[in-house]
């Protein structure tokens, strides 16, 4: 089913969103928990095992007005599932 995350990139990709990216004074951070972290990464190595040949990006990476998801550098954190 083609989802609605990211315009022009929704027939080719799968989003994925956790809650949070903003700090108490309302500006942009990565505030995810040790807990989001771990899920987001367990679900990234299932979804790399599934789709091996599929790039790991940010939504900013796809759309530069979006300053989500407030993760410094998508592709380097997630280096090792990327594809090779």
């Amino acid at each position: 089913m083609v989802g609605a995350h990211c315009v022009n990139h929704n027939k080719y990709s799968i989003g994925v969103c956790y809650e949070g990216g903003y700090d108490a004074r309302g500006q942009h951070a990565d505030t995810r928990t040790p807990a989001q972290k771990s899920a987001l990464r367990q679900l990234l190595a299932d979804l790399h095992r599934r789709y091996p040949r599929a790039v790991i990006v940010g939504h900013h990476d796809l759309n530069h007005r979006k300053a989500c998801p407030c993760i410094a550098n998508v592709a380097r954190e997630y280096a090792d599932l990327q594809p090779e």
